[in-house]
């Protein structure tokens, strides 16, 4: 009876994580909604509010001017196009600033394969774009400065970068040469502002870098929207990984501390990310110190900031040239490249692909995900090698749990004499069926264990196919043409049901007739609610009954063998 309520409660704790998916979202489809309705295009400039030039105005430390306030610029129509295997991005000759970027190897959808995600757009309804530049006290280019580009195309042949030089010429005699340049099978845009001073003082400036963007219309995963994180986030060695929604920039904004709004994180180290659903934008600075910084504006549609700038300014003599560099990554949270990232001195990178509390978990979990996905080069064949693997190293508990299950079935017809003969005197009933237990050295909480170990299992494994964009679009067999996704003919969640239904004909029958008629109902419940459920997931689940099932059966065989 006790191992059945323990059943009974792990079920319903299933049901309610489930239901709270649900729930997250419609509060996503609300929120989303809500922001639609308070967007005015009528009042939204052609490109999102910028930095204006540099301010005059100096810090109390180093030197360095504060980030200038926001002001609406008109874009030009002659955007620089540049093209690699990885990406095509658009740059702004206003500011030489990366504004679209599609990434080519990550298609919308399947039935657009040809058309690249967005992810970098300026556009009435979603701004995300980057921003950067340099702050002095003399004359000096910030993200709103024209340059001029000596051609408007480039394209990646046979070398294995592209280098896209802009210039801009001060009055004073200053003139810098921005340099952005792209790489083959990368999504990291190296920048270099090269500042040569012609003119006959001293010239010290800083760089600054930062993303722009609205809220998103849509927060939604690929499959049954169930929301992602979309947002800043910081890394610092220091303070590890911290995010930063909207609302807390805003927040942060709102509060001034010490005479200064929003973040005033000083640091030498980490980096600077926008992250969202499979994709990520990240500055990653170049050594030295440095101030982490966010600031909102606008009135309809608001514009969230969030970058750095240099802590100390850089002193150019009359006549010489010095160089500001910094870089950033544009493209999908492939694992594999933020790890050789990391490998070349990008710490924390690969914290970028969030896993939420379970990541102890979920990230053993993908590492065998992707050791098999190497051998069978599939990965919905990798799910079941690795659930599989799962059942193996969980199998010695899972005997002792079952042995316990097929003892219980054993007591099922004298438990049913013990119910009829006390059926007005609960609490005997109890004492009775306790006193039977102890005798025949049954364990009624003995099934219970490795179902509460599994179920962190199938959490971790829930936010690793929901976070990876190794499984976005990936293939297994037939119509399951996107891991990521639902099943759209309902298949596997149907199998789910079926392997659930019959996996509970294995079990011993509960005593309560309250009971019965839930588990009776579970299948049915979580069938339906996993049709929004991604096929990955759904497969791992019908593959894990299916074994259950099978080593149930075995091990009660194997008892009545040996009884």
């Amino acid at each position: 009876m006790e191992n059945q309520r323990n059943f009974l409660t792990i079920g319903l704790i299933a049901i309610s994580a489930v239901l709270y998916f649900k729930w997250m979202e419609f509060s996503a489809e609300q929120h989303a909604a809500k922001v639609a309705d308070s967007v005015q295009v009528s009042e939204l400039p052609s490109t999102p509010s910028a930095v204006g030039e540099a301010s005059t105005s100096t810090t109390a430390s180093g030197d360095v001017p504060s980030v200038p306030e926001l002001r609406p610029q008109t874009a030009p129509a002659d955007l620089i196009t540049v093209e690699t295997d990885m990406v095509v991005a658009k740059i702004n000759p206003l500011g030489g600033v990366i504004e679209r970027l599609e990434l080519k190897k990550e298609p919308i959808s399947l039935e657009q394969p040809d058309q690249g995600f967005p992810l970098l757009k300026n556009n009435p309804e979603e701004v995300f774009i980057t921003q950067d530049g340099l702050l002095s006290r003399f004359d000096a280019p910030s993200h709103l400065s024209q340059y001029t580009a000596s051609q408007n195309s480039y394209t990646l042949e046979s070398s294995d970068k592209i280098v896209v030089p802009l210039t801009w010429v001060s009055e004073s005699g200053v003139a810098v040469t921005k340099t952005l340049t792209f790489s083959k099978d990368s999504y990291v845009v190296d920048i270099d502002y090269a500042v040569s001073n012609n003119g006959s003082s001293d010239w010290a400036g800083a760089l600054y870098a930062q993303f722009n963007r609205s809220r998103p219309l849509d927060s939604g995963g690929s499959f049954g929207r169930l929301p992602s994180y979309t947002g800043a986030a910081v890394y610092t060695e220091a303070e590890k990984r911290k995010k930063y929604d909207f609302d807390d920039i805003e927040d942060l904004h709102e509060e001034a501390v010490d005479g200064e709004r929003g973040l005033a994180i000083k640091t030498d180290n980490g980096w600077i990310a926008m992250l969202q659903h499979y994709f990520v934008g990240a500055w990653l600075p170049a050594e030295g110190q440095r101030k982490i910084y966010s600031s909102v504006s606008g009135d309809g549609q608001k514009q969230y900031r969030i970058g750095y700038k240099d802590a100390k300014s850089k002193s150019i003599k009359p006549g010489e040239t010095g160089n500001f560099t910094t870089r950033v990554y544009l493209g999908s949270k492939e694992q594999s490249r933020l790890k050789k990232l990391e490998d070349n001195g990008v710490k924390g990178l690969a914290l970028t692909v969030d896993y939420g509390w379970l990541t102890f978990l979920a990230d053993p979990l993908f590492i065998a995900l992707s050791w098999f996905h190497k051998i069978v080069g599939n990965w919905g064949w990798a799910i079941i090698l690795l659930t599989i693997a799962i059942k193996l190293l969980f199998y010695p508990l899972s005997a002792a749990s079952y042995r316990s299950m097929g003892k219980m079935r054993k007591l099922q017809p004298r438990m049913q004499t013990l119910k009829e003969r006390y059926k007005d005197d609960r609490q005997k009933f109890q004492m009775e069926m306790m006193a039977m237990y102890k005798k025949e050295k049954v364990n009624p909480a003995g099934g219970c264990l490795p179902m509460l170990i599994q179920i962190p299992v199938f959490i971790a494994l829930y936010w690793v196919l929901l976070e990876s964009v190794e499984m976005r679009q990936a293939p297994f067999a037939l119509w399951w043409q996107d891991l990521s996704a639902k099943d759209p003919y309902y298949v596997l969640p149907v199998l789910m049901g079926l392997s659930m239904y019959f996996m509970q004909k294995l079990n011993p029958a509960p005593m309560d007739d309250i009971q019965k008629k839930v588990f009776m109902i579970m299948p049915f419940a979580l069938t339906f609610l996993f049709m929004t459920f991604p096929q990955g997931l759904v497969l791992y689940w019908v593959v894990n009954n299916v074994l259950t099932m099978a080593q149930q059966w075995f091990n009660y065989r194997q008892q009545e063998k040996n009884a």
